[in-house]
This record gives structure tokens, C-alpha cells and sequence, in this order.
């Protein structure tokens, strides 16, 4: 499966870039019509999972003391959505390194 990565950088303390993301990812996911997700966090690291548009999608996200990052597995046939999806974790990422809400 195609992969889309984003990483912005931060000077944020890690855990609190950790505490901000997780929101910041839910509403990307629900701004796609995301559904069923599931987020495991192990630390910096989590894996997660959602269901949009009859596609199963799997992603993971790590922050380190320097960037977040943030990878997701596209199905082939959501192709077509691969810049839309990359400017929204940019842009959804960007919010939650600076700390703005949701």
C-alpha cells in the first residue's frame, strides 16, 4: 500500500506534543468521514486504525524531542486523495505542535 508521511518540527516538550496531536488527529480523521477509530499510544509512539469510506486505513505517529511525524497506509484505490490527506496532517499537525485547539 501506498504511504503518505508527513514530520513537522517542534521545540515543544515531546509529552506535551503527545498530550496535543491525538485530538488533532481525531478531527482530521473525522474531517475525511473517519470512523471506528482506534488509537493505541505506547509512550510517543501509537499505532491507530479507522474505517472511511468502506477503506480500512492504518497509520502510526511518533514524536521525538525534535519532530512529530505521522505515517498512513492508503489503499490504491484511495489514491486519489493522497495530496488532500497530506495537507491535512500538515495543517493538522502544524495546530498541534503550536498548541491551538481543536
Amino acid at each position: 500500500m501506498p504511504k503518505v508521511s508527513v514530520a513537522v518540527p517542534h521545540d515543544q516538550n515531546p509529552d506535551d506534543v503527545v498530550k496535543n496531536a491525538e485530538p488533532h488527529i481525531e478531527k482530521m480523521i473525522s474531517d475525511f468521514e473517519g470512523k471506528d477509530l482506534e488509537m493505541e499510544w505506547e509512550g510517543r509512539k501509537a499505532n491507530f486504525s479507522f474505517k472511511s469510506l468502506a477503506f480500512t486505513i492504518k497509520g502510526d505517529c511518533e514524536v521525538d524531542d525534535k519532530q512529530i511525524a505521522v505515517n498512513i497506509e492508503l489503499p490504491f484505490a484511495a489514491m486519489i486523495f493522497k495530496d488532500k490527506v497530506e495537507r491535512a496532517l500538515k495543517k493538522n499537525l502544524t495546530r498541534a505542535v503550536s498548541g491551538e485547539e481543536t
